[in-house]
This record gives C-alpha cells, sequence and structure tokens, in this order.
C-alpha cells in the first residue's frame, strides 16, 4: 500500500492531509463516541483509496498518451529520416548532375580554351606576318620618302639659285630703272628750276615794264594838269581811264575824290584828255584798256 502511496505522490499528500485532519479532529471531539470515529475513518480510508485509484486511472490514461505521443514521435522521426534520406540521396543525384555537368562544362571550356590558343597562335602568326610586311612596306616609303626628300632638296636648291639670279637681274634692272628716273628726275627739276627762274625774269621784267608804262601815263598827265585859279580843298582822286589803240582816250570817270570841287575834277579830266596819246608799255603784252590811276595833285612837277 504504501508503495503504491510513493508511485504517486499526490496520493500521498492527500492521504498525508487526511490523516492529519482526523487526527485533528478526534483532539477537538474527543467527547464523540469511538464509533463514530471509527465510522469516520473508514469513511475518509474509502474515500482515499478513491482518490487513490483515479490517480492511479489518471496515470495510466497519461503513460498511454505518452505512449501514444512516443509512438507518433518516433513515426515522426522516421518519416524525417526517409524523408532526409530521400533528400541526401536527391542531393547526391543533383552533386552528381551538377558533377557530370561540371566536367562536361570543364571539358568545353579545355575544348574552347584550346581553340582559342589555337586562334590566338594563329592571329599572333598573321600579326606578325603583317607587321613584317608593313615593316618593309614602312622602309619602302621611307627609302622613296628620303630619295623624294633629296629631290625636293636638290630642286628647291636650284630654283633658289635661279631665284637668287632672277632677283640679281631684276635688282640691276631696278638700280637702272632707278638711275634712270632719277637722271630724268634731275632733268626735269632743273628744267622746271631753269622755267621758273625765266618765268620769274620775265615776271620780274614785265612787273618793271608795267610800273614803268602805268608811271609813264601818271606822270604825262600830272604834267598837263592845271591848278585851277579858285582856292579849295584839292584831294587825290581815283581816275578811270578808258583808252583805245594806240593810247585814244575814250572816257574818264572818277572813282573816290572826297571834298573835290568840279572846277578841281574838270581840271584833272583836261589833264588826262591833254595826255593823249598816252605812253605805250614796254611789251605790246601789258597793255590795259581800263586803267585806275590816283591822281595826286602834290606832284605836279
Amino acid at each position: 500500500m504504501f508503495s503504491e502511496l510513493l508511485r504517486h505522490p499526490r496520493a500521498l499528500v492527500l492521504s498525508v492531509v487526511f490523516h492529519v485532519a482526523i487526527i485533528a479532529i478526534g483532539f477537538i471531539n474527543f467527547d464523540f463516541s469511538d464509533k463514530t470515529i471509527l465510522v469516520k475513518q473508514a469513511d475518509l480510508a474509502k474515500t482515499v483509496k478513491a482518490e487513490i485509484i483515479d490517480q492511479q486511472q489518471l496515470e495510466q490514461q497519461k503513460n498511454k498518451k505518452q505512449a501514444k505521443a512516443e509512438k507518433r514521435r518516433k513515426e515522426l522521426e522516421k518519416q524525417k529520416r526517409e524523408k532526409e534520406a530521400k533528400k541526401r540521396k536527391a542531393e547526391a543525384e543533383k552533386k552528381k548532375k551538377a558533377e557530370a555537368k561540371r566536367i562536361a562544362l570543364a571539358k568545353q571550356k579545355a575544348e574552347l580554351a584550346k581553340k582559342k590558343e589555337a586562334e590566338k597562335k594563329r592571329k599572333l602568326a598573321e600579326e606578325k606576318k603583317r607587321k613584317q610586311l608593313e615593316n618593309q612596306k614602312k622602309l619602302e616609303a621611307e627609302k622613296q620618302k628620303k630619295l623624294a626628300e633629296e629631290k625636293r632638296k636638290q630642286e628647291e636648291l636650284l630654283a633658289r639659285e635661279a631665284e637668287a639670279k632672277r632677283l640679281l637681274v631684276e635688282k640691276q634692272k631696278q638700280e637702272a630703272e632707278k638711275r634712270r628716273l632719277a637722271e630724268e628726275e634731275q632733268k626735269r627739276r632743273q628744267q622746271e628750276l631753269n622755267e621758273i627762274l625765266k618765268a620769274e625774269e620775265t615776271q620780274r621784267r614785265l612787273d618793271s615794264l608795267r610800273q614803268a608804262y602805268k608811271l609813264a601815263i601818271k606822270q604825262k598827265i600830272e604834267r598837263n594838269w592845271r591848278q585851277p585859279q579858285e582856292g579849295g580843298k584839292m584831294p587825290d582822286c581815283e581816275l578811270r581811264v578808258l583808252q583805245g589803240p594806240g593810247g585814244i582816250i575814250l572816257d574818264v570817270s572818277f572813282g573816290t575824290c572826297t571834298g573835290g570841287s568840279p572846277t578841281y575834277r574838270d581840271s584833272i579830266e583836261k589833264a588826262v584828255y591833254k595826255a593823249e596819246p598816252l605812253p605805250k608799255p614796254g611789251d605790246p603784252s601789258l597793255f590795259e584798256r581800263e586803267l585806275n590811276i590816283l591822281f595826286k595833285p602834290g606832284n605836279k612837277q
């Protein structure tokens, strides 16, 4: 009995509690009869036993559930192991296929690399051949360029020499032309100077003859002037004398003659007509049809 209680601690605890309660009741109700106490103890024992039985049933149910759960767990673990085994197998197959694919790809890569290497060697050989041809062409082109440059330099040298000769001849021609032009310019200037000098000399001679011509006319008029008897002012008077060929007087008029009396003016006009014919100029080109003469009475001889 006690071993059963040890297997079910809950029942043991309840049993202890009930016994303590019974003892307490016994101390409190000591005046009850022994029969009543025994009855109560028997009922209590039955109750404890029933509780122990219920507890055992609960434990059995619990154990069944645990067994069922353990079985379910084992089945799940088995399914998991089988699933993992399938997964590992599938992964192994996958790895195997991947390895086969990798090997195939590696083989393809190796073949491709081999082809590329062969193509690379072929291209290198072609490039080497092309460069050799280019070098040959370049050397030939440089040779031709050098020959052309030498020819060009020779032609330029000949051209410069020819140009130098042409420039020398041109310079000589230009210098000769400059000398000729300078000589002509010198002659022209000398001729112009001679002409100027001659013209100046002629002009001086004409000016001298003109002055002598006008002075002769003026003096002849003044010699023929007779001062009027009446007194009065006798100012200087401007005369305009119109003459014809041979010194014939055609007309006499007065310009400025401020303050002169009619008698004074009449005496001047008579003097002009008395001077006819007027003196001739030393050069026919100096003849003037209209003469402007300033008459000054103080110049009378």
